[in-house]
């Protein structure tokens, strides 16, 4: 298998001077902060014994700890920030619904999210399948642990600061398309188990000879066998007597409506453009076929 060529990526111009966001304190930053006023207070009492306070016995006590406080306070404030590390990274998966990709981290067991908002530049919401374009399975990228720890980006830390308000506002465009992608998917197709009543307009992503692949709701593809397409768009292949894609009818960006509904042997939602609503008999018949 050929190894993924990572597509070539558009480089961000930082400004030198720009208002940078406040974050939440790291773990260093909150150390630092507490020794830096531990070390203040003690040379305030350093200032009243020169002044010719007498100290008391607890005081005295707590300043012989001075030196061992500034030791690691130099060693707190010359560690690197994790968030700031450069890892290797692989794309293991691009997600479905289309929210961002999974990644395979050096050091880490689990796979990571790089989410639609944290990558450089990031990718609207009505931009999504942009993300299958410059990410493809197999790619090697570099990539960061953001301040939380549970998610990467792309973005240097200063693209980072710069695109925060964007970036924060695709975050909160995600979320309500995750919460509509839930609520038709699982609530609705999954619970009812029959073709959806409602028809969802989509844009035909990629074509095959015997499926298209159909990205509807903003994110999600979902497939849809030629045997479930309307007739013009289909003809019977001759020799094996299957069903087949009309090439010339059907090319990506065209727009088509589709019936979904779950499958559950595959654990995926199907499309179809000609059954009715509501048709469990179909439905059930064709899982039958496939199995």
């Amino acid at each position: 298998e050929a190894e993924a060529e990572a597509p070539v990526k558009a480089t961000t111009a930082i400004p030198k001077d720009f208002e940078r966001p406040v974050h939440p304190p790291t773990n260093k930053e909150k150390e630092v902060f507490k020794l830096k006023k531990k070390i203040r207070e003690m040379e305030e009492l350093e200032e009243k014994m020169a002044a010719g306070t007498k100290l008391a016995s607890n005081q005295e006590a707590k300043l012989l700890k001075k030196p061992g406080l500034v030791e690691e306070l130099s060693i707190w404030e010359n560690t690197v920030e994790p968030h700031t590390i450069e890892w290797q990274a692989t794309v293991h998966e691009i997600m479905n619904p289309m929210f961002g990709v999974l990644l395979k981290v050096d050091g880490q067991s689990e796979s990571m999210t790089m989410s639609a908002a944290h990558m450089s530049p990031p990718v609207s919401t009505e931009n999504l399948g942009e993300i299958s374009a410059r990410y493809t399975k197999g790619q090697e990228l570099k990539v960061r642990l953001m301040r939380d720890g549970k998610l990467c980006t792309d973005m240097s830390v200063d693209e980072e600061d710069f695109r925060y308000q964007e970036s924060q506002a695709i975050s909160e465009a995600l979320e309500i398309l995750k919460v509509e992608d839930k609520k038709k998917i699982y609530e609705e197709l999954w619970e009812a188990g029959t073709w959806s009543a409602d028809e969802f307009n989509g844009t035909v992503v990629s074509v095959r000879d015997n499926c298209m692949f159909v990205r509807v709701m903003a994110a999600r593809e979902v497939r849809v066998s030629a045997t479930d397409m309307s007739s013009k768009y289909v003809f019977k292949d001759p020799v094996s007597k299957v069903s087949k894609i009309r090439r010339d009818e059907v090319t990506v960006g065209v727009e088509v409506s589709l019936r979904l509904r779950w499958d559950y042997r595959n654990e995926r939602v199907t499309g179809s453009m000609i059954v009715q609503k509501g048709d469990k008999k179909e439905a059930e018949a064709e899982e039958e076929e496939e199995a």
